[in-house]
C-alpha cells in the first residue's frame, strides 16, 4: 500500500511495508518487542486503525483503555466494544467525570480538549504502571500537535529529525522515570496524513459509526465529544456541559437522520452544519425550537 505524496515528502515514508519495518526496528532497538502494550482507545478511526496495524505486526496488546465521562457519546463505547471483540482484547473502562469537574475550575472553553487529554494521559500512565507495562499506544497522526514535540525530542537525541524513529518515543518526557523505566508512547500513525489514515482504515476493513458532529479539525471531521463546542471565552461548568450535551444530542440525531454533520456552540447557540446548506440549518433550528423558546 503506497502512501500519499505528503507523507512521502514530509515524513520520508513511502508505503505500509516500510512503516511496518520501521516500527519493528524501533521496538527491537529499544528491546521491547515482546513487552505488553496498553492502548488509549477512543472508538474513533485513528485509534481503531492503530490497533489494527499493531495486530498486523503481532505486537502484544494487553488491554484497551476507554476513557469516558457522563457527556460522552454512546457510539464511542460501541465502537470500542466492536474493535475489542474483533481482536479479542479486553477493555478497561475509566470514568473521568469527577476529575474533569475538578480540573475545569476557573478554565475557559478554549482549554477543554487540553484538560481532557491531560487527564486521560495521566490516568493511562497510572494504569500502565499498575499493570507493569511501559508502552502506551495512541492513535495520534501527523495532524496532532504532539508531532512537533516528537520532532524536537529527535533533534535533541540525534541532532536532526530521524523520521523512521518517530513512532516509539518517551514523549511527553515528564512521564520518564529513568532510562530503564521510562514510559514509551507508541504512535504508529504519527507520520501519516489524514488521507493515509483513511486509506489504511479501509485496508484493514475498519468501519466506524459516526456521531455526525462537526469535529475539532474542520475538513478532517475527527469527532470527539460535545464539550468541545463550548465557546472559547465562556467559563466552563457542569451546567454548561449539561446544556452542551442536551443541545448537541438533538442536532446530531437530526444530522444522522439526513446524513450531514451538525454541532451547536454554547452559550452563543451558533449552529455549524457540513455541508453548509440552508436546508440543513433550517432542519436544526426546527429541531431546537422548543429548547430555544424555553
Amino acid at each position: 500500500m503506497e502512501f500519499s505524496e505528503w507523507t512521502k515528502n514530509r515524513r520520508k515514508l513511502n508505503n505500509l511495508d516500510e512503516l511496518k519495518k520501521d516500527i519493528i526496528e524501533q521496538f527491537k532497538e529499544k528491546n521491547v518487542l515482546n513487552e505488553k502494550i496498553v492502548v488509549m482507545a477512543s472508538g474513533g478511526k485513528d485509534s481503531s486503525t492503530a490497533i489494527a496495524l499493531a495486530e498486523d505486526l503481532n505486537l502484544k496488546i494487553d488491554a484497551l483503555i476507554h476513557f469516558y465521562h457522563k457527556w460522552s457519546w454512546d457510539v464511542s463505547k460501541k465502537m470500542v466494544e466492536k474493535i475489542s471483540q474483533r481482536y479479542n482484547i479486553p477493555v478497561i473502562y475509566y470514568d473521568i467525570t469527577n476529575e474533569l469537574l475538578k480540573r475545569i475550575k476557573g478554565a475557559k472553553g478554549s482549554s477543554i480538549c487540553r484538560i481532557c487529554k491531560n487527564i486521560m494521559k495521566d490516568k493511562a500512565v497510572d494504569i500502565a504502571k499498575e499493570r507493569d507495562i511501559r508502552i502506551i499506544m495512541t492513535g495520534d497522526s501527523a495532524l496532532e500537535k504532539v508531532s512537533g514535540a516528537v520532532m524536537n525530542y529527535l533533534r535533541e537525541v540525534y541532532g536532526e529529525v530521524v523520521y523512521n524513529k518517530m513512532e516509539l518515543t518517551p514523549v511527553p518526557q515528564k512521564y520518564s522515570k529513568g532510562k530503564d523505566k521510562e514510559i514509551l508512547f507508541f504512535r504508529p500513525l504519527i507520520r501519516l496524513s489524514y488521507e493515509d489514515v483513511l486509506n489504511l482504515m479501509k485496508y484493514y476493513n475498519i468501519e466506524i459509526e459516526k456521531a455526525h458532529e462537526v469535529g475539532d479539525k474542520f475538513g478532517f471531521w475527527r469527532e470527539g465529544c460535545c464539550l468541545q463546542y463550548a465557546d472559547e471565552d465562556v467559563k466552563l461548568s457542569e451546567d454548561l456541559f449539561n446544556e452542551l450535551y442536551k443541545y448537541n444530542k438533538i442536532v446530531t440525531e437530526v444530522a444522522k437522520k439526513y446524513n450531514f454533520r451538525a454541532s451547536i456552540k454554547l452559550p452563543s447557540k451558533k449552529i455549524i452544519v457540513v455541508p453548509r446548506k440552508e436546508e440543513y440549518v433550517r432542519l436544526i433550528k426546527k429541531s431546537l425550537r422548543d429548547l430555544y423558546e424555553n
